[in-house]
């Protein structure tokens, strides 16, 4: 991935993380990993010395990929533009003056 697909997934995830019809947990899954990954109570204790750094690591790496994928699913609802949109040939005029066709 290039640095515009960093900064593309980066804004997607801010987005993501901002929505409120994104349920909350799902929200939270990255930041509930990092704890774990800090936290000295784990499932395997840490003072083993591979098999207590491995559950650390497969929690955060299952973590990242459960978030990256829910990231590239999302799909935000477009931004409604601030420039005005051409008036459609069967579409009615609403308000305003009438379009010039119609003068």
């Amino acid at each position: 991935m290039n640095v515009a697909g960093l900064r593309a997934m980066g804004t997607r995830f801010f987005r993501y993380v901002r929505d409120p019809r994104v349920p909350l947990w799902r929200r939270l899954a990255g930041l509930f990993a990092v704890i774990y990954f800090v936290c000295p109570v784990d499932a395997i204790p840490d003072f083993l010395p591979v098999l207590g750094w491995l559950d650390d690591i497969g929690v955060l790496s299952a973590a990242a990929f459960f978030v990256v994928r829910e990231v590239q699913r999302y799909q935000p609802e477009e931004a409604p533009s601030s420039w005005p949109r051409p008036v459609e040939s069967g579409e009615e005029h609403r308000a305003g003056t009438p379009p010039l066709r119609d003068r």
